[in-house]
């Protein structure tokens, strides 16, 4: 059973050693040789929809409800509920003040027009008061004495002056009253808008689905693990992504000492590690310009490479499901090939060993993990000895 899983994995490299069928020995043959790069990763998605914390009066707050990562919802599907409490109090006291405003106001506005009321009787009064002075001031002098017609004449004076003054009186309370009239309409308009901007805000407070598809969540920016209820979140952060699987891609990391190893446009094949037997084709679609650091201060860095599924399966296939890329570096067809293992690279030049336990010199070309490219030295079909 080993031997068979051994060789399985061989034929999956796609190159192996054959053996004599006497014997059983490792042997020299002519076949195709392939020289891979192997990599881990996971599958992402290229495009999508991201399912963020919307502007809210409150810079900061926490998930209250989260969907399962995976989850299949509809487009208007709940997928994300924040916690709501500091809102709702905020809210409450806001609409308060809007009522206390109103309440203001109507209070106000029976004040002014009680007011407004007495100053308008007043100048009707002294209307009526200058009338009667202006009738008086009127009769001759002859008819009266000149001591008489001169107080005729100031309580004519007197009259105007009280006329006048009362009709200020009532432009100015009249002013007064519209601007604290306006005042107040200021203060109860704001009050609105920020009851309105309170309720909007309650509404964003459940976060839903753009468009059909799966949830795929974030994972938390401090810790090993996925974003659940209770984490603080804040205004612009990314919680879920809606991703669109026709975009699936494979995101897999190249250790900067592979540097060059792996180039754009080379070929590959995708296995899926949780469906081993199948195998998907690809094409190494980019590759980053600089090595980044696995973790926080860490020694390693790691180049990002993205491959390119050319067959998707949306049945099988979802974000963050781990994956193992085989990148075919070079393919030399109908060479000669020794199992690796069977030359000795200590000397200055490379040794086979045959069955005999004779070396031999050899000249090699390239090599992967199980053979390497004779160029002279060993015929075709030399049995050789591991």
């Amino acid at each position: 059973m080993k031997r068979t899983a051994v060789i399985s994995a061989l034929l999956l490299a796609g190159c192996f050693w054959s053996y004599d069928k006497d014997t059983g020995t490792p042997r020299v043959r002519r076949g195709t040789f392939i020289n891979q790069a192997i990599l881990t990763g996971e599958l992402e998605a290229a495009r999508g929809a991201t399912v963020s914390v919307p502007p809210l009066p409150n810079w900061q707050t926490s998930i209250k409800w989260l969907a399962p990562d995976g989850a299949d919802v509809k487009a208007g599907d709940r997928v994300v509920e924040l916690d709501n409490t500091s809102i709702a109090t905020d809210l409450d006291q806001k609409t308060q003040t809007k009522a206390q405003s109103l309440q203001e106001l109507e209070q106000k506005n029976a004040e002014w027009v009680a007011d407004l009321r007495d100053k308008q009787l007043d100048v009707e009064r002294k209307k009526s008061d200058l009338e009667k002075a202006k009738i008086e001031a009127n009769v001759p002098k002859e008819i009266v004495s000149a001591r008489d017609f001169e107080d005729r004449q100031n309580k004519l004076r007197k009259a105007q002056t009280e006329f006048d003054k009362s009709q200020e009186t009532l432009r100015a309370q009249r002013k007064a009253v519209a601007s604290d009239r306006a005042n107040l309409q200021v203060k109860i308009e704001r009050a609105q808008r920020e009851v309105d901007t309170s309720n909007r805000a309650l509404d964003q407070m459940v976060l839903r689905a753009p468009r059909d598809g799966i949830v795929v969540v974030k994972d938390h920016p401090w810790e090993p693990r996925k974003l659940q209820n209770g984490d603080t979140v804040w205004v612009g952060f990314a919680i879920a992504l809606m991703p669109e699987l026709d975009s699936l891609q494979v995101a897999a990391s190249l250790p900067d000492v592979d540097d060059g190893r792996v180039a754009v446009g080379m070929p590959a094949s995708i296995t899926i590690d949780g469906y081993p037997g199948m195998h998907f084709p690809g094409v190494v679609q980019s590759i980053s310009a600089v090595a980044q650091e696995e973790v926080r201060n860490s020694m390693r860095r790691r180049f990002r490479v993205v491959i390119r599924i050319d067959r998707i399966n949306r049945a099988l296939m979802r974000p963050g499901l781990s994956a193992r890329v085989q990148i075919r570096r070079q393919m030399l067809r109908d060479v000669l090939l020794a199992p690796r293992a069977a030359i000795a690279f200590t000397e200055k030049e490379p040794r086979a060993r045959l069955a005999s336990g004779k070396l031999v010199k050899v000249s090699v070309g390239a090599c992967n993990a199980q053979d390497c490219v004779v160029t002279n030295g060993l015929d075709e079909g030399a049995r050789l000895k591991l």
